[in-house]
């Protein structure tokens, strides 16, 4: 497989790619994201690209609340958290529509969305017409990696398609899981202390 490199202006070349289940790593709000459209093949590829557990599911992107309303379930302390912290660096866990396929959530009756505070992406999704698929950019088991030569270095030849830009930010997203009790899964630029305090 030969890795293309892209600038951000190749947005065109890059959603056609996607839709015919291309993977492609791109630079986001905090680390360098690996994404694909809701195709189980596409998500395969991620898998084997990262070499990640196949029972650990693959986070979701959305462009707007109205867009994770039509996938997830939403409680009221969902929905505040969400209108507060998003788009931002928090996913959050909640649970899925039963319309949305098993391989998604690799049979889990939750999800990980979440809104990302970058232009680009939004409307590549938007563009795209439904969520799309991204996890860390990595080696699983590795740290996040926020330059594109970095990521490059680690997954050329395993992925179709590279954007030549840096992520923004310094660690991947705070993960909350908000099907219950809200729980801290990950701690990352959020803390539980804001969530909190968000609900309140």
């Amino acid at each position: 497989m030969k890795t293309i490199k892209y600038t951000k202006m190749d947005k065109e070349r890059i959603i056609t790619e996607m839709i015919q289940g291309g993977i492609i790593a791109f630079p986001t709000d905090t680390v360098f994201g690996l994404g694909c459209i809701m195709d189980e093949k596409a998500m395969r590829k991620i898998y084997l690209a990262k070499g990640r557990d196949f029972n650990k599911p693959l986070p979701m992107m959305c462009d707007s609340l109205d867009m994770i309303r039509k996938v997830a379930i939403l409680n009221d302390k969902a929905e505040k958290i969400i209108r507060k912290f998003t788009p931002g660096a928090l996913t959050v866990i909640v649970k899925k529509k039963e319309e949305v396929p098993d391989f998604v959530s690799q049979g889990n009756k939750t999800i990980g969305i979440r809104i990302p505070d970058d232009e680009w992406i939004l409307e590549l999704i938007n563009t795209i017409g439904r969520p799309i698929m991204v996890t860390s950019a990595n080696i699983s088991n590795k740290g996040s990696l926020l330059k594109w030569e970095d990521v490059f270095a680690a997954m050329n030849k395993k992925i179709d398609g590279i954007v030549c830009a840096d992520a923004r930010g310094e660690k991947a997203s705070t993960i909350v899981d908000l099907s219950d009790d809200i729980k801290i899964l990950r701690e990352g630029p959020i803390s539980l202390d804001e969530l909190e305090e968000a609900l309140k």
